[in-house]
């Protein structure tokens, strides 16, 4: 879940999830940004998130406040990103969230 869908450069992107498991098992999560470049090719970066124990008849919680800012090597240029989990490479379905002009 997305705390907000309309962003701007510099802003903190916040997601929650749960996680939920019938056996006793180590996990290992990513979160996965996903845009296009401004030359229209897809470009996804890929972030570690958690690596731990799920429980059976626990909710593993998972959050992270992400800030997204332009870099030296990477210009975040507005419109239509997405966010998706990632659980032992397994890509869960995404959310789309939008970056504004600043």
């Amino acid at each position: 879940m997305l705390e907000r869908t309309e962003l701007s450069d510099g802003g903190t992107l916040r997601f929650s999830a749960a996680l939920t498991s019938t056996a006793a098992a180590p996990v290992h999560v990513m979160f996965v940004i996903s845009s296009k470049t401004q030359g229209g090719k897809p470009r996804e970066k890929v972030y570690f998130l958690l690596r731990g124990t799920a429980e059976p008849g626990h909710e593993l919680q998972l959050a992270k406040d992400h800030v997204l800012r332009s870099t030296a090597t990477v210009k975040l240029a507005p419109g239509v990103y997405s966010i998706a989990l990632q659980v032992h490479g397994r890509r869960f379905p995404a959310t789309a969230f939008h970056l504004r002009e600043a």
